[in-house]
C-alpha cells in the first residue's frame, strides 16, 4: 500500500466511503496535513468531475433525515450546519408548511421517551422541555402534549 497519497487520492478514498460536504472533506483533509492549496485542488478536481456536489449530497441528507420523521426540522438544519453544508442550501431544502412532518416528529419522540408513564402535571412539564430542547415549536409541543396526555398515545 502506497503511503504518501496526494489530498486527491485521499479525498477520493474519503468519497468513496461515505457522501461529504465539501466543507467537512476540507476539514479531514487538513486534519491530515495537506497543503491549503493542494486540498482546493482536489476539490476543485472532484467538483468539476462531479464526485463532489454539496447540493445533491444536502438534499439527499435532508430528504433522508425528514422522511424518517424523527428530528425536527431545527434538529436537521444543525446536523447538516454540523456536517458542513451551507446555510442556504439548507434553508432552501426547507418546505413552507412543515406542520405535519413537526407534530409527527415530535409524537413518535413522545411516544418513545413517555410510554409507561403516569399521565400528570409534571408529565406535561417534562414533554414541553423535552420537546423545547429538541428543537420543536410551541404550537407543535402544545398539540402534541394534549393528543398525549388525553390518551391519543400513538
Amino acid at each position: 500500500m502506497r503511503k504518501n497519497k496526494t489530498a486527491l487520492q485521499t479525498a477520493a478514498g474519503i468519497l468513496a466511503r461515505q457522501e461529504q460536504s465539501s466543507g467537512k472533506l476540507r476539514q479531514k483533509l487538513i486534519a491530515k496535513n495537506f497543503d491549503e492549496t493542494e486540498i482546493d485542488a482536489a476539490i476543485d478536481k472532484l467538483t468539476e468531475k462531479n464526485f463532489l456536489n454539496d447540493a445533491e449530497t444536502c438534499a439527499s441528507q435532508f430528504e433522508n433525515l425528514y422522511t424518517a420523521e424523527i428530528l425536527s426540522v431545527r434538529q436537521i438544519y444543525f446536523k447538516l450546519l454540523q456536517r458542513g453544508f451551507d446555510s442556504e442550501t439548507i434553508k432552501n431544502l426547507i418546505p413552507a408548511d412543515t406542520y405535519e412532518h413537526e407534530f409527527n416528529a415530535a409524537a413518535k419522540a413522545v411516544a418513545k421517551k413517555f410510554s409507561g408513564v403516569e399521565i400528570d402535571a409534571k408529565t406535561k412539564n417534562k414533554i414541553w422541555q423535552y420537546l423545547g430542547t429538541k428543537g420543536f415549536d410551541s404550537e407543535i409541543i402544545r398539540a402534541v402534549a394534549e393528543d398525549f396526555l388525553h390518551g391519543d398515545r400513538n
